[in-house]
């Protein structure tokens, strides 16, 4: 879609963060605190977003009809398609620019794009990092999408993060964090299991973790095991470890069907188990 004179700076645009989970919330304080026209809207009542006053708005469709670039920060398919697809409002619009910050199937983006109106600009910007970085504008962006698109996108993401990485045209952002984060979920799962072993070992969990911090077991979870407030969470669907296991049956959904290997099929699946069996830890 072809950008007017009058949508060339995006930072002058209403801009809209749909989901105000861990991330979104954040994020949206980040974009008021920068003194952007931003809103925020969620499937949560309202009074658990009192703090942004009028600049969160209850209703999908105002919400839809205020903002000409959304941020869609939803769970999984589900509640992307309820935000997207099933939206008058949205769908009514002129001009619109949707960031799809969420992690989600490779072959369900795709389909997005498709149901979605040739107009819209639709651009994949699946993000990584803690709920700290977002709350610092420090979060990893993994873009997708065309270079004009993503240049118009630049100086929000730059607001949002501080690694904003264009790694091709749409869909290939989130084939990336797809990649990445069946690495994450991995060594979340590994990290997890050898904490759970330290008292069998007569060892305390600072001795492991000052150990793999400075070794070859070093991995992000297990540098920001005792900052992350998810750290030491079990399994529950509706949780961040439930979030890990929504991403890798995302990763799993997104591969290729050619040329598979058993004994690979089998060592995926097993990390998706063992994430929803994941030993607990004191």
């Amino acid at each position: 879609m072809s950008i007017t004179n009058n949508q060339s700076n995006i930072l002058n645009q209403n801009i809209g963060i749909a989901g105000c989970g861990e991330m979104g919330y954040p994020m949206l304080k980040m974009l008021l605190q920068n003194n952007i026209n931003a809103t925020g809207h969620d499937i949560k009542a309202s009074e658990n977003f009192k703090d942004f006053g009028e600049k969160y708005i209850p209703s999908k469709s105002d919400f839809f009809l205020k903002n000409s670039v959304v941020l869609s920060i939803v769970r999984d398919t589900k509640e992307t398609e309820d935000l997207l697809i099933k939206n008058n409002a949205l769908l009514s619009k002129k001009h619109v620019t949707i960031l799809i910050c969420s992690t989600l199937p490779i072959t369900y983006i795709k389909k997005l794009k498709k149901n979605l109106p040739e107009h819209f600009r639709l651009i994949d910007t699946p993000m990584s990092g803690s709920t700290i970085r977002a709350q610092e504008g420090t979060l990893t962006f993994m873009v997708g999408g065309k270079n004009d698109e993503v240049q118009y996108v630049m100086p929000l993401l730059n607001i949002l993060g501080d690694n904003i990485l264009h790694i091709g045209d749409f869909g290939k952002g989130m084939s990336i964090k797809l990649l990445n984060n069946f690495i994450a979920a991995s060594s979340v799962l590994a990290t997890r299991n050898v904490l759970a072993q330290i008292n069998d070992f007569g060892l305390t969990k600072k001795q492991l973790l000052d150990v793999v911090k400075c070794s070859t077991g070093d991995n992000w979870f297990a540098q920001n095991y005792d900052n992350l407030n998810w750290s030491k969470e079990n399994f529950e669907k509706k949780n961040t470890m439930g979030i890990l296991e929504k991403d890798l049956l995302s990763y799993i959904e997104s591969k290729s069907k050619k040329n598979t290997n058993s004994s690979i099929d089998d060592y995926e699946n097993s990390i998706v188990n063992g994430i929803k069996n994941i030993p607990k830890v004191i």
